[in-house]
């Protein structure tokens, strides 16, 4: 590192003087966001647990959930290929979305049964 001695210098883009700065202040202690960041990217995996357990209970009692079960399944998927800390809350949207989807299923084939849409 050159030392200031406070002398014009010639420089293509004219003449400069080199003036002694004061030496930069401390680093502030850096803040770790690297939390608050996950949790923030984590948002399409918790709506997919969420949904899908939603979705996955109340199929077991109504077919009409079928929405919230396909609903689970989109952000689950959503959550796998945006998110790289969520995976296993997707995982588990996803597989309870599909087992929504499946006792959705079950009571739209009986009331197709019931209502004689089917045959019996």
């Amino acid at each position: 590192m050159p030392v200031d001695t406070g002398q014009l210098r010639s420089l293509s883009t004219g003449q400069l003087l080199l003036v002694h700065r004061p030496p930069l202040p401390e680093p502030v202690e850096h803040v770790d966001v690297a939390d608050d960041d996950d949790a923030q990217r984590r948002v399409y995996s918790w709506i997919s647990v969420i949904t899908g357990t939603i979705g996955g209970i109340a199929s077991l009692f109504v077919g009409w959930m079928l929405p919230v079960s396909l609903a689970a399944i989109v952000f689950g998927v959503l959550g796998l290929r945006r998110e790289e800390h969520g995976r296993s809350l997707a995982f588990a949207g996803i597989g309870t979305g599909v087992g929504g989807l499946v006792f959705s299923a079950v009571w739209i084939g009986y009331y197709a049964i019931v209502f004689g849409a089917l045959p019996r």
